[in-house]
């Protein structure tokens, strides 16, 4: 939960997602309000890059924040939209967690949720805030909904129950599926990051991570092996190319 307002309209909309799953089946939810975690800002030295996060200078509630990930079997990512952007909170985790932007970890479902007043600035902070868990590993869900603001640009109350209805659908589904299946677009990403990676110092911790996790193997076509068929890892191999021009 990124809003600093513990029982705000973003917490309110959570619960609606969360009474929602609940009526397809069983959820259990566990909150966990940012504003009351210790986690300090990062303070961009590099050492979560260099030498692993471990090594990070601040000793706060990182670890535990992402042992809890880990233990989940889907993420709700929930924020306010702050100019064009996610709140503080939300973006000082993503920041403490810049290195699985490196090192994708997390190979679960997530639903990222943001509120605003008329929706004004929601949808470009979606691109970011989708971004980041994707990198992260997730197969990332979303749901924008307005809350408040001025009554004539916001849709009646049936039409927005209608929607957190529909995105807890698809994202309990998500979750209950189990480990998503990657496309061609995600196996590609994987395979220009490998490509890349290759091409590092065997002594960076990137590349001892990738090494370590059989990712740099000749036959690797995604982070764990996909149903994808020979067809489709040869289309993918073949968008990487095209990928790795650009980058």
């Amino acid at each position: 939960m990124g809003s600093p307002r513990k029982m705000g309209n973003t917490y309110k909309v959570t619960k609606k997602v969360e009474e929602r799953m609940k009526q397809l089946g069983d959820a259990e939810f566990e909150y966990v309000f940012l504003g009351d975690t210790r986690l300090g800002q990062c303070l961009g030295c590099q050492v979560c890059f260099d030498k692993g996060e471990d090594k990070c200078p601040l000793k706060d509630d990182r670890a535990m924040l992402e042992e809890k990930i880990h233990n989940a079997d889907g993420v709700i990512f929930a924020s306010p939209t702050y100019a064009f952007n996610v709140s503080g909170l939300m973006k000082n985790l993503f920041d403490r967690f810049g290195y699985a932007c490196h090192r994708p970890r997390f190979f679960k479902s997530a639903l990222v949720l943001t509120t605003s007043g008329v929706g004004m600035g929601a949808n470009i902070m979606m691109i970011s805030f989708k971004l980041v868990p994707q990198t992260w590993g997730f197969k990332v869900n979303s749901l924008n909904v307005k809350t408040n603001g001025i009554p004539e640009f916001n849709p009646p109350q049936y039409k927005t129950d209608k929607k957190i209805a529909k995105a807890a659908k698809k994202f309990y589904r998500s979750v209950a599926a189990g480990r998503p299946e990657p496309g061609l677009l995600g196996m590609a990403a994987f395979m220009t990051a490998q490509a890349q990676i290759k091409r590092t110092p065997e002594e960076m911790f990137d590349h001892r991570y990738y090494q370590d996790h059989g990712w740099l193997e000749k036959d690797a076509c995604y982070y764990y092996d996909p149903q994808a068929g020979v067809l489709n890892t040869m289309l993918a191999r073949q968008l990487a190319k095209y990928l790795g021009v650009f980058t």
